[in-house]
């Protein structure tokens, strides 16, 4: 992490496969977001005799050693890369080719001619000058790929300290309402993200917001909210135009849901405090105590009325009609 501004880094060796002939070395090229592949053939005594190396994006370096960690049976890649012209140097073809055959594995590196299409890729232009086939056995291919996966798990963590003070803190999404029953549009959320800069949105004309911030549900018409001072909201808008009436609220059918539907009204289904005397309707039966939603509608409708309900039946109208509201 230290030598991310540095040009060419010294590399890191985070494994090393070696046979009688063939070498591979996997090395740390991760400032530029990539390991290094060297491979190259020698005879012993003799020193090395050719060489090839590849270098591997860390995108598809996950995907490739995480399949032969796991022992994918007949995994196999490939992939064409190379090197621009530069200057009186040709461009340079390289490919990487992974295959899992049995209970071998073989990495093979090839380098040689190549050619600039109009895209701009490098693809060969005649054959190979150099081939490096490095064999493994199966448990060697695994044991190099739980090696190099645990190198860039390591690095991550790494990267992700270094980095911590980068990201800023999550903006909140704007309160909307209609969000907070439940009944928003399903693209709400991914259009309240890309504006969260805007402020909040009003609730709707058949919405106030009480003084605990839960949403009530009315029948009439909301009041209009007092401004600064306690004078009237404006009926003007900046340049003198009048505003449009506010449009009466949509009423919604009742229907088997009702008593789900019934915190959007009274607020969370939250068992209230025991009455200090029975709730008795005006025909003599008592309410079921045990029935949050009866003895809160029991509740408004005696603050409302004035007078308890004549009956359970006429209680149940009531509070569907609320809910409906």
């Amino acid at each position: 992490m230290s030598n991310l501004d540095t040009p060419s880094p010294p590399r890191v060796r985070i494994h090393t496969h070696v046979t009688q002939t063939r070498f591979l070395h996997i090395e740390d090229a991760l400032n530029i977001g990539k390991l290094r592949l060297f491979a190259g053939s020698y005879h012993r005594g003799q020193g090395m005799d050719s060489h090839a190396y590849h270098f591997l994006d860390l995108a598809d370096a996950r995907v490739v050693f995480g399949a032969l960690v796991q022992g994918e049976a007949n995994f196999n890649y490939k992939e064409y890369k190379g090197s621009p012209p530069q200057a009186d140097q040709p461009a340079v073809s390289r490919i990487l080719s992974v295959n899992a055959k049995g209970e071998n594995v073989y990495f093979e590196l090839k380098s040689g001619p190549g050619k600039v299409t109009s895209t701009g890729a490098i693809t060969p232009n005649g054959p190979a000058a150099v081939e490096v086939n490095v064999a493994f056995k199966l448990y060697e291919a695994r044991r190099l790929a739980a090696a190099v996966l645990s190198y860039i798990q390591a690095w991550d963590v790494l990267r992700m300290l270094a980095n911590q003070h980068l990201p800023g803190k999550p903006t909140p999404y704007p309160l909307a309402s209609s969000q907070a029953n439940g009944h928003g549009s399903s693209d709400k959320p991914a259009r309240l993200a890309g504006n969260a800069s805007r402020p909040p949105a009003s609730p709707g004309p058949a919405v106030a917001m009480a003084g605990h911030n839960r949403p009530v549900t009315r029948k009439g018409p909301v009041p209009k909210a007092p401004v600064a001072n306690g004078a009237a909201a404006p009926t003007t808008n900046g340049n003198g135009k009048s505003l449009p009436p506010t449009p009466p609220a949509v009423s919604q059918p009742a229907g088997p849901e009702a008593v789900v539907l019934a915190q959007a009204v009274y607020g969370p289904a939250e068992k209230p405090a025991p009455p200090p005397s029975p709730l008795r309707y005006r025909d003599g039966s008592l309410a079921n105590a045990d029935n949050a939603a009866e003895v809160q509608a029991f509740q408004r409708f005696v603050t409302e009325k004035k007078t308890a309900p004549a009956s359970r039946a006429v209680l149940r109208t009531y509070y569907e009609q609320q809910v409906a509201a």
